[in-house]
């Protein structure tokens, strides 16, 4: 019997790749025009972007008309609430228009974890860039200023006072931030020591596997060409409670199934929460797991979009494995390939990122730590 599936997605390769050898499905597609090539053998409806509501609510209508849906496959993070107002428009299974909002909505995000118990930075929301110092004066300087809808550190900036933001609006500094058209999350700025994530697979209500990484430089701070993070010791105590803290996101969001990825800073008081995503983490961070455990987490993800059960068989961790993007750099490829520890270098157009994606494996976390150094090092001198 053939299921139908309505996909929203760009040009993310990972869900194309888990969806094309599931011969039974007919999809249909919602995606922007500039990606039509794509998906030329399918039925496709064009937005000019997830965030706008009421083009995405048209296209499902024009889409439906020849035939219901079963499932709903949501592959970016702004397709996320996009999926989840056809899914309580059409009655479809998966996260509701609600859920979708607290898993991407960065103010919906933080009020819902709050109301949980769970530790988050002081927020507040402007609803211009103009607006940012009367939240900010309430909150209290310095703070960090990002869209309420956005992924990874785009858009992103700290601000430390009234007269930094006036220097930095006078000069355009924050014209990507106003030029998003939506409103602006202020959260007052966490003073950690190390920031993580925290990976995992959600089934039935319950998380079935999940595992903690350290950044090896905080996000806001580096390029994305320098990206990188390592699997830390899972019983190690600061893990443990980034464990607990994901399992409590996990019941605050209400997701029964799906893959999650949780950033947490490392401060004095204990685990702070960053933001939450329902979706495998960028960068690299699924093949990670994929060298440490054996879990397709794009595979899972389908899964669970499709309702489909878990295979998960978790492979012990034998060893502490990371990634790292580089820059493309001539010769780099090879000379990152040489280095002992180094599992695989997938060039730009294999990592899809635009980077080189480094893998590699060392004995324990502090060694992981220093060849991500290493391998930091290397780009920064090619």
């Amino acid at each position: 019997m053939t299921r139908q599936v309505l996909l929203l997605n760009s040009d993310k390769p990972d869900v194309l790749r888990t969806l094309a050898h599931r011969t039974d499905l007919r999809i249909r597609v919602i995606t922007r025009k500039a990606y039509a090539g794509l998906y030329a053998a399918q039925e496709t409806a064009f937005v000019d972007s997830f965030e706008d509501l009421s083009q995405v609510e048209r296209a499902a209508y024009d889409l439906v008309r020849s035939g219901p849906f079963g499932h709903v496959v949501a592959a970016t993070e702004k397709s996320i609430v996009a999926a989840g107002l056809v899914r309580s428009l059409l009655g479809l299974p998966g996260p509701t228009f609600d859920q979708s909002l607290w898993a991407a909505h960065k103010h919906a995000m933080k009020s819902r974890l709050r109301s949980a118990g769970l530790p988050v930075a002081d927020f507040g929301q402007a609803a211009t860039v103009d607006a940012i110092p009367q939240v900010a004066n309430r909150l209290g300087w310095p703070v960090v200023v990002k869209p309420v809808f956005g992924s990874g550190s785009r858009c992103t900036h700290r601000l430390d006072s009234q007269e930094e933001f006036d220097a930095r609006l006078r000069a355009g500094g924050l014209q990507d931030l106003a030029a998003r058209r939506v409103p602006v999350q202020v959260e007052r700025m966490v003073h950690f020591r190390n920031e993580y994530h925290c990976d995992g697979v959600v089934r039935g209500g319950r998380v079935r596997v999940a595992a903690v990484s350290r950044y090896g430089t905080p996000p806001l701070h580096t390029p994305s060409a320098y990206n990188s993070s390592h699997l830390v010791d899972q019983d190690s105590p600061f893990a443990k409670d980034v464990l607990a803290v994901h399992a409590r996101t996990v019941e605050a969001l209400e997701l029964s199934d799906g893959v999650t990825h949780l950033e947490v800073f490392e401060t004095d008081a204990g685990p702070v929460v960053g933001e939450v995503a329902v979706r495998p983490g960028g960068l690299g961070i699924a093949r990670t797991w994929w060298h440490a455990f054996g879990i397709d987490l794009w595979e899972e993800f389908t899964r669970a979009a499709l309702d489909e059960p878990s295979q998960l068989s978790l492979r012990p961790q034998q060893r502490a494995v990371g990634r790292i993007q580089l820059p493309d750099h001539d010769g780099l490829l090879d000379r990152v390939l040489s280095l002992h520890g180094v599992i695989e270098a997938l060039p730009p157009a294999r990592s899809g990122t635009g980077h080189i994606e480094v893998h590699y494996a060392a004995a324990d976390a502090a060694a992981a730590a220093q060849l991500n150094h290493r391998l930091f090092s290397l780009g920064e001198s090619s």
